[in-house]
This record gives structure tokens, C-alpha cells and sequence, in this order.
């Protein structure tokens, strides 16, 4: 298979009426443009939210008018320029058979199979229960596979939409499941996905790529070849991807970042981010040890638009220049946060990813099937529960001296009635049923948390020491809860006193938070709530492997690793709030002495891809790198 790397997600989503359609569209111009940009890789329309087709199908609906056939021009022309093409399909939109054949859509709670913004796509989507519709979707894959030499397929849209339709409720009667039971539809609905799923992978065969876009990563990991995280940030918010690259990475060997050219959101004709925010979020990527690919979509009469391949090729040439340093790298984690998520992960995850990047932490985010033996500190989060095969690892990971910090519910057994684990040597006392409570610091070597009484804005559970553990900050009640007594709402709820409960507790090497901190930071941003995560990770990681001086929290420093060499990633621009959209314009600068010491002992530093020397001393166990000034983003390799 050709190396899936600088690629371009084409998006191409026609509507009917385009009465001059593919008029100038020319596919040696189209591989041009390309091939000039440094693209390698591409994903491209065989079949568009639509339905219609962009080859000349016996199955499928050919958008009309169309001269030749686009798909398969573009394929042969991409491949004399050693260009792989993946063939995309919309399997969970298909409004042209959507609107034919209203016993192939999917019919939710209310009986209704059109709702919602009847403007934007979702508004009906597609039943892979349905014999005719399964029958001529894969079909239309099958095609595609026989008559051209795709290097995969790319199927869009494969979100969980619950099915109340007849053949479904026929079916799950049959297996004995309740159709009135939402749990049960939903369930049912995404069995029926994976049963679709299997059959596209016997279809393609393990010698394609294959990527079903909107399926939970874990759920099909067997299934799919890589994974693109698909992430426009202006849509998605910079909060999204961070957490996504740190599970991603490690559930498939190749995992890439799509984000867009879009200056809104997908299919954003006019649309264009500056030059500086897409740098942005390719940096983003090469600094999580992840390959890159920027979404276009192309107009429907013209050729690709020159002005954004223009900045395509600028950003390319120099992600060219970077991959011998790049091509393989792995991330360098020293911290482990649990997931039971099959792949799109909530606010809790999108908290903890910006503190610890805020914080300096290297992390993976790893579920309990996967090796946990190379972190030193594991984080439980807010609501991670413990099964048995966790508390296995768990208990092996303790008893090598490593650390945990759990917060909230998190540490708690699956049924809620206490810690998983004896080592959590605290007095569970049920959930808190408080909306108001705050925590304060008992501790005389947190200084930069101080003693003021704070918020905890979320609650988790209420937790006592015991005479084998002790409490680093104490649990304080409010006069109150915020509610409505018939007279008054009680919107003011000052803190009355401390209890004899902690707030935050240490057990030898597990440091517990009672409440939903993550989740709090996402929400609120109170430095407090960093500092208080930053205490525990202090005592329980002494010897992180990258420790930073004069870098701001707003910038970004990770550790990728090749055979010979580390690199040190050191990212100063970041995102500014403008109105309701959060932009980039131009880099931010870190002015030269910065430091960044690395754990290790390293011969010599130089630039990426440039190879000019830096600076570095030795001290202790560390290797202190001094920065010279990074104007957005700089890259550095440390030879071993």
C-alpha cells in the first residue's frame, strides 16, 4: 500500500442543478496540482452525501450531466504521479435513494424519518438493516473495488442513529430483545453497523486501507487498517483533538490528523484559514507522533482552487523536510489515563488533555485492554471505574512503586459501593449530594495553591481518612445548596465550615481528588484545579521526562522518539477567542533562554530540518536544551 502521508480529504458534495458541472474540471490538472503541493495521498469522491455517483455506475445514480468519469480519471492520473487514492462513500447519507425509497432511512422515536435542519445533512439518515439499501451500498463498493485499483476505501457518516423502523423491530423481536426498550434499539442498531462493518472488510480484504468514519475506534480496530481523526477546529473547538491523538496512537499503528482548509466548517465554499492555523494543527500532529492530511472541497465546475494548494505546498514542503525525523516517530508518554470509551471521548478527557498540556506532561490515553506497564504514574479520571482485568494491572502497577491519582468516581468498583482496590486506603462515604462545596489546602508545601477556601464547581463523591492515610485538603460544606425553597433561590452559597471529610487524600502512592476536577477545569479554567493536579503529579512523578523554565502554560513541549534520536517539539502559537469562533491568525513568539530539560543524556541538539546547533548542558539525569527564539513552532532533535 502507498504510505498514507501528506494527504488532502476531498470533500465533493454536489447538489442537483450544478448545470455546468465538471465544465473546466481537467484530472492531469488535478494531479498537477497535487503532485506541486507535495501531496502523497488522497481520498477521493466515489460517492457524495448526495448519492450520486462520480463514475459511470450501473448501480448508482451518476450525477447528471457528467462528462466521463471523474473518479477513475483522477485515479489513473494520481497514480502516474505516485499519488494513492482512496475511493470515499457516504454509507450514512444517501438523500437521492433517501428520498426513492423511504423503507431504506432510518425511523427514529417519533416515527418521523425527515427531521431536524432540513438545510444541513443529518436530517435522514440511512438503515444498514435494510436488505435493499445494504444490497446497493455494497454493491456500489463492490464496483468500485472490481474496476479500479483503489488503494482503499473511506465510508463517512457511520454515526449511531437508533432505528425504530419495521424490519429492525421485526429483527430484534426475533433475537429477543424489546423494541419499546431505547438501550435495546440502540444496541440493536449497532450491531446491525458492526455486522455492515464485517462485510465491507470480506469486501475490500486486508490488502487496502479501510477507515469507517464515525465507528468508536476500539469497537473496530480489527476492522480498520489506521485511523483519521477527523478535528476542524473552528467546528470541533482546539479542545478535540489532543485527547483523540493521545487514544488514537495507540489503539491503530497509523493514526493521522484531518483537519480542514475550512474557515467555518466542512464544505465551507469561500472558506479559507489563514496560513498560520493550519501550520497550526500540522504541528499539532507531528508533535503527537501523527501523520497529516488538510480537507478540501472542490468546486463543482472547476479544478482544485490554485490559492489553497498554494499554502498546501508551502505547509507540505516543509512536513517533507521534517520526515526523516518524523516518518515512525512514537510519542513519549510518561503518564498513563484510562478510558472506557470506544473512541469519541467526553469533556472529562478534553479537561485533562489541556491541563496536562497546559502542565507539561507527555500522555497516552489507554484502555484497560492494552499494556499499561510502560507509564509511571496511571490517572483514573473522574468517572473511570474499575473492572477486575483493571484491578489486575492496577495492583501490579502499585506494587512496582508506581503512582495512580484518581478524582471523582474515579478508583470507585463498577457497582459504586466503595474503592476497587485496598491500596485506596480511604473511607468511601457515598456520592456527594452537594452542589456547592469547596476544598482547602491543609498542607504547608502548597504554596501555590495558598489557603484560601476554593470552589470545586463539580462534585464526585465524599471520602474520609483513615489512620493509614492522610488528607491534603480538607472538604468544606456550603450553608447550603443551590435550589428553590418556594420564597427564595438560593444562588448564593458561601462555604459555613470544614467536616472531618477530605477533599484530596494520599494512600502511600495514590493521591485522590473527591471531585470531578477534569471535568471542572473544562468547564471553569481555575488555575486552582490545575495546581491541585499538579501537586499530586509532583510527588508522584519526580522525574518527569521533559521539565520546563520561561515556556508559558499556552505553549505546548512534547518528546517523539526514533531509533537515534528524540525530538523535542516546542509549540508557542495558540488559538485567540474572537466573538463565537476561536482563531489564529498569526504565531506567537517564546523569546530565546527558555529551557527545556530532558530526562536523559544526549550527545548533541540541532533544528529540524535546518540541522543548525543548539545549546545543551548536562545536570544530573537531565540534558538542559536552551531554546533560541521560537516564532510558532520549532522542532529539535536530541542524538542519543
Amino acid at each position: 500500500m502507498r504510505p498514507m502521508k501528506r494527504a488532502i480529504h476531498i470533500d465533493f458534495h454536489t447538489m442537483p442543478g450544478i448545470y455546468n458541472f465538471n465544465e473546466n474540471w481537467d484530472p492531469k490538472e488535478f494531479a498537477r496540482i497535487l503532485k506541486d503541493a507535495k501531496v502523497k495521498y488522497i481520498n477521493a469522491f466515489a460517492k457524495c452525501n448526495l448519492g450520486f455517483a462520480y463514475y459511470p455506475t450501473e448501480i448508482g445514480v451518476p450525477y447528471p450531466g457528467m462528462k466521463g468519469d471523474m473518479f477513475g480519471d483522477l485515479l489513473r492520473e494520481c497514480h502516474k504521479n505516485d499519488i494513492g487514492v482512496t475511493a470515499y462513500f457516504n454509507v450514512g447519507l444517501d438523500h437521492e435513494q433517501a428520498r426513492l425509497h423511504r423503507d431504506w432511512c432510518v425511523l427514529n422515536k417519533e416515527g418521523q424519518v425527515i427531521y431536524g435542519d432540513r438545510t444541513a445533512n443529518f436530517f435522514r439518515n440511512m438503515c444498514f438493516n435494510s436488505e435493499g439499501y445494504r444490497t446497493y451500498i455494497l454493491g456500489m463498493m463492490q464496483e468500485v473495488v472490481d474496476q479500479y485499483d483503489v488503494d482503499g476505501l473511506f465510508l463517512d457518516c457511520m454515526g449511531l442513529y437508533p432505528c425504530y423502523g419495521n424490519e429492525c423491530q421485526e429483527d430484534m423481536i426475533k433475537q429477543g430483545l424489546d423494541p419499546l426498550n431505547d438501550d435495546h434499539v440502540r444496541s440493536h442498531t449497532q450491531q446491525v453497523m458492526m455486522d455492515f462493518s464485517n462485510d465491507v472488510k470480506k469486501l475490500v480484504g486486508n490488502d487496502k486501507y479501510l477507515y469507517l468514519n464515525g465507528m468508536g475506534y476500539r469497537n473496530v480496530q480489527h476492522l480498520d487498517t489506521h485511523i483519521e481523526v477527523e478535528c476542524l477546529p473552528s467546528g470541533w473547538s482546539y479542545d478535540f483533538f489532543g485527547p483523540q491523538a493521545a487514544y488514537a496512537r495507540n489503539i491503530q499503528e497509523n493514526a493521522i490528523y484531518m483537519t480542514g482548509r475550512f474557515q467555518k466548517n466542512w464544505g465551507d465554499f469561500g472558506g479559507l484559514k489563514s496560513k498560520a492555523s493550519l501550520e497550526y494543527d500540522i504541528w499539532d500532529g507531528l508533535s503527537n507522533a501523527i501523520d497529516v492530511s488538510i480537507g478540501d472541497h472542490m468546486h463543482p465546475a472547476e479544478n482544485l482552487d490554485t490559492s489553497v494548494y498554494q499554502i498546501v505546498k508551502e505547509i507540505y514542503t516543509e512536513v517533507e523536510k521534517c520526515e526523516p525525523w518524523t516518518d515512525g516517530a512514537k510519542y513519549v508518554a510518561d503518564i498513563g489515563v484510562l478510558t472506557d470509551s470506544p473512541g469519541y471521548l467526553n469533556e472529562t478527557y478534553k479537561g485533562l488533555s489541556r491541563m496536562l498540556g497546559e502542565l507539561k506532561y507527555g500522555f497516552d490515553i489507554v484502555n484497560e485492554s492494552m499494556d499499561l506497564a510502560k507509564y509511571k504514574v496511571l490517572i483514573l479520571p473522574d468517572t473511570m471505574k474499575v473492572t477486575e482485568v483493571l484491578k489486575d494491572k492496577l495492583e501490579k502497577h502499585l506494587s512496582q512503586g508506581k503512582g495512580v491519582l484518581s478524582t471523582g468516581e474515579g478508583g470507585l468498583n463498577p457497582e459504586m459501593t466503595g474503592f476497587a482496590l485496598e491500596q485506596w486506603k480511604f473511607k468511601y462515604e457515598g456520592l456527594d449530594q452537594s452542589n456547592s462545596s469547596y476544598f482547602k489546602m491543609l498542607t504547608d508545601d502548597s504554596e501555590d495553591i495558598g489557603k484560601m477556601t476554593w470552589a470545586m464547581y463539580t462534585h464526585g463523591i465524599l471520602m474520609r481518612s483513615t489512620d493509614k492515610s492522610e488528607t491534603i485538603a480538607e472538604y468544606i460544606k456550603p450553608y447550603f445548596n443551590r435550589h428553590w425553597d418556594g420564597f427564595h433561590g438560593y444562588f448564593y452559597t458561601p462555604p459555613e465550615k470544614a467536616t472531618d471529610q477530605a477533599a484530596i487524600a494520599r494512600s502511600g502512592n495514590v493521591y485522590h481528588i473527591c471531585f470531578k476536577v477534569f471535568d471542572a477545569y473544562y468547564n471553569v479554567a481555575m488555575i486552582s484545579h490545575k495546581e491541585i493536579v499538579k501537586y499530586c503529579l509532583e510527588r508522584l512523578l519526580t522525574e518527569p521526562t521533559i521539565k520546563c523554565k520561561k515556556i508559558p502554560s499556552t505553549a505546548r513541549v512534547t518528546l517523539t522518539e526514533k531509533e537515534k534520536t528524540v525530538q523535542l517539539h516546542v509549540k508557542a502559537t495558540f488559538p485567540e477567542v474572537r466573538g463565537q469562533m476561536n482563531i489564529i491568525e498569526e504565531h506567537q513568539v517564546i523569546p530565546s533562554g527558555a529551557e527545556v530539560s530532558v530526562k536523559g543524556n544526549y550527545k548533541s541538539a540541532y533544528l529540524v530540518p535546518s540541522k543548525e546547533p543548539i545549546n545543551i548542558i548536562k545536570e544530573g539525569n537531565y540534558t538542559v536544551v536552551n531554546l533560541p527564539q521560537v516564532e510558532g513552532y520549532a522542532m529539535i532533535a536530541l542524538e542519543k
